[in-house]
């Protein structure tokens, strides 16, 4: 039987390193083959089947060769695409969108537009339910796509500190120039589902696209461009009310900044609501509490991860380091100052992207 334009284009998006969202038999998951067809007409899936592989840039003209279709069609085609976020676009070369972007089409915006609650829905059939989660945070394997990324003044003074672990140097001399404020997708979605459990303690807020991210979203009118000193204040204030640091599991090329949740994010979520420890990857630091400790439980009361507690018998902080992640968000609470990061050796971030890619397809397809 002849696969659907639909089949093709989720054969095409399973090449990415991600892989796509499947059942228990590794075909298509029924939920996002209807995800698919919410996002992209007939008429553009039949365009989109013969793209390459997600992220995968290709001419009009070459596209437009392998769909029998004119460039001037493909252009104007995946042009409106692009405008509502479903294709990357560079003049006339376009790449079908790595899953970040393809699973969040609808989220990048406060707006309640037509399909975005079907969107919601089907998600949580393909991402929650049927445990896509676990890849799109990492490998089958338990290689993390994230990283924690904590900040200097959370880290005790005269520990080692490498290059790019801690926020502030990441931002000032690895992150990529072009930077842009983009509404978080996960709390977006879960304020337009009306489910939001951090609705009365932190905002919507933004991630912080960075690079070839950054330009695509500032683009497509959903990103607000920024300096890097306005990265790091912005960091700083959403770190402070609570929210976690992480950015790609690599040193260099990292695409985003994500301020996250523990009860919407997707990341950080395979740690405190679903049943995968390795979604994100620790820092090398945990809270270690002072003399001048007083017990006061603040910090407890901080850590999305119930990593620490309050010792009957000492009544100071204690920490557990395997639920640890080593944000540093229990420091900045301290009223006393009294905990601070030590270093304690678990992770090694990626040199590159490619690098970090590379390990995670070979280890979703073995």
């Amino acid at each position: 039987m002849k696969k659907s334009a639909y089949e093709n284009l989720w054969e095409r998006l399973n090449q990415a390193f991600t892989t796509a969202p499947a059942d228990a038999e590794g075909n298509p998951h029924p939920a996002f083959m209807k995800y698919l067809e919410l996002l992209y007409s007939p008429e553009e899936a039949e365009i989109m089947q013969h793209m390459p592989r997600p992220v995968q840039f290709s001419s009009s003209q070459d596209i437009g060769e392998a769909a029998g279709k004119s460039s001037e069609h493909i252009e104007e085609v995946l042009g409106r695409v692009n405008k509502k976020n479903g294709v990357l676009a560079m003049g006339n070369f376009f790449a079908l969108p790595p899953a970040p972007v393809l699973l969040n089409a609808h989220v990048f915006y406060p707006e309640m537009k037509e399909d975005d609650l079907k969107a919601a829905e089907l998600y949580r059939d393909f991402f929650i339910e049927g445990g896509f989660y676990k890849y799109y945070e990492g490998s089958a394997k338990g290689t993390p796509v994230f990283r924690t990324i904590p900040v200097d003044k959370a880290i005790e003074e005269g520990q080692k500190v490498l290059e790019a672990e801690e926020a502030h140097e990441f931002i000032l001399n690895h992150a990529p120039e072009e930077m842009a404020l983009v509404p978080c997708p996960c709390r977006t979605r879960t304020e337009k589902m009306g489910i939001r459990e951090c609705k009365d303690h932190f905002p919507v807020a933004a991630c912080i696209m960075m690079g070839p991210s950054a330009l695509h979203f500032e683009s497509i009118g959903l990103g607000k461009r920024i300096t890097r000193e306005q990265a790091i204040t912005y960091f700083d204030e959403m770190n402070e009310l609570g929210l976690v640091g992480a950015t790609d599991n690599t040193i260099t090329d990292s695409s985003v900044i994500c301020l996250c949740c523990e009860c919407c994010c997707s990341q950080i979520r395979g740690r405190t609501r679903w049943d995968n420890p390795d979604a994100m990857s620790p820092s090398n630091f945990y809270p270690v509490a002072g003399e001048d400790c007083v017990g006061c439980g603040t910090c407890t009361e901080r850590c999305f991860f119930k990593a620490l507690t309050v010792d009957e018998e000492t009544e100071k902080a204690v920490v557990n380091p395997d639920e640890c992640i080593g944000c540093g968000v229990c420091v900045l609470g301290c009223p006393t100052g009294a905990l601070k990061l030590q270093r304690m050796e678990r992770s090694t971030p990626f040199a590159t992207g490619r690098d970090m890619v590379r390990i995670i397809a070979k280890e979703n397809r073995e």
